[in-house]
């Protein structure tokens, strides 16, 4: 049975012998109960005995009715990650309650795991495509959690492989799944600022996914149009429901700033974000009366004292460098008043 069990996990010829011979001792203990099974044999067995590991624990597993009472017979969420299969998605995952009625999106299983886990770890990309199209996933960074809308609830969930399942999106070259996801815009505009210790937005990893994504990289330079959904006070004193920016996206000076401190991998980064900066800050600059702006954040958000509607984006850089390149550039980065 472990030498099945290797083969299923790809370890081949006498490696699988030997796999066997170490697991022995401990699989003898699984099957008497003395310990728990290892979590990575249970897709090999299922797929040994062609029969999930539920039914061969409860011989009623899967013949009730997929109903709120009956989640203990449901297919665990790791059946779904790892077949990955669009159309099992849509019509059986998408049926799944927990027992208060809620979509089990945010649920455990009996490992202590959510179904982002098994995405992860099964490199799920229909999932994620299912979770953005079916439930609108998007990491609201200021509590680096992920919202859910579905219907008309807002669901959270507090996931720590968030770094993990960015690399997964970035992995999928899609630009506009992966910014919808990780959605820059909205630290942008709801907040205006980051935490260096637990924002997503500031993690090194993260910022070197874009930089080292080619697609990515060139979107970060897109001024495109972002409605900002205003806050329910706001639009309980019904005011405007939404608020139409035109911007390009606000990770940019983080990249820049992550390059500045790593030019000896970035150095080519560093430079097409400083050029494409100087002209950008200057037709910004053309336009705005110096004595009322300012940069009020470590985003390079503008504001203009007298106008409050007034918010703008625009290149700068806050780290010493020695290099020359880099130094006769900002030489040419047109400069705003700082208040941070």
């Amino acid at each position: 049975m472990l030498v099945n069990i290797a083969h299923e996990l790809g370890i081949k010829g006498q490696e699988a012998y030997e796999f066997a011979n170490k697991e022995k001792s401990n699989f003898s203990k699984m099957l008497k109960g003395e310990r728990p099974l290892k979590y990575e044999f249970i897709i090999p067995l299922e797929k040994i005995f062609g029969v999930s590991l539920a039914r061969l624990m409860d011989k009623d597993a899967y013949k009730l009715p997929i109903e709120k009472e009956n989640v203990p017979f449901n297919k665990g969420f790791r059946y779904y990650a790892y077949l990955d299969d669009p159309q099992l998605y849509k019509n059986e995952f998408n049926l799944l309650l927990a027992n208060d009625g809620k979509s089990i999106i945010t649920q455990t299983d009996e490992f202590g795991k959510t179904f982002l886990d098994y995405v992860v770890e099964y490199h799920s990309v229909n999932g994620v495509r299912y979770l953005h199209e079916e439930y609108g996933i998007k990491l609201k960074w200021f509590y680096n959690e992920f919202e859910f809308r579905k219907d008309k609830g807002i669901t959270w969930i507090h996931f720590q492989n968030s770094t993990e399942f960015a690399r997964l999106v970035a992995s999928m070259n899609d630009v506009e799944l992966f910014n919808s996801i990780y959605d820059s815009y909205n630290m942008f505009f709801a907040c205006g600022y980051y935490d260096v210790g637990s924002c997503i937005f500031a993690n090194s990893d993260f910022l070197e996914l874009i930089l080292d994504n080619e697609d990515i990289f060139k979107s970060i330079f897109e001024e495109k149009k972002y409605v900002f959904e205003l806050s329910n006070i706001a639009k309980r004193k019904k005011q405007a429901q939404s608020i139409t920016y035109y911007s390009i996206n606000p990770i940019i000076n983080n990249c820049l700033r992550h390059a500045l401190k790593n030019l000896d991998k970035y150095k080519q980064r560093a430079l097409a974000i400083l050029k494409f900066g100087i002209d950008y800050n200057r037709k910004k600059a053309a336009n705005i009366d110096f004595s009322n702006c300012y940069i009020y954040n470590e985003l390079g958000a503008l504001k203009n004292l007298k106008d409050e509607d007034y918010y703008e984006l625009i290149i700068f850089a806050d780290v010493e460098t020695s290099d020359n390149d880099i130094k006769a550039l900002l030489c040419q980065l047109p400069q705003f008043n700082k208040c941070y």
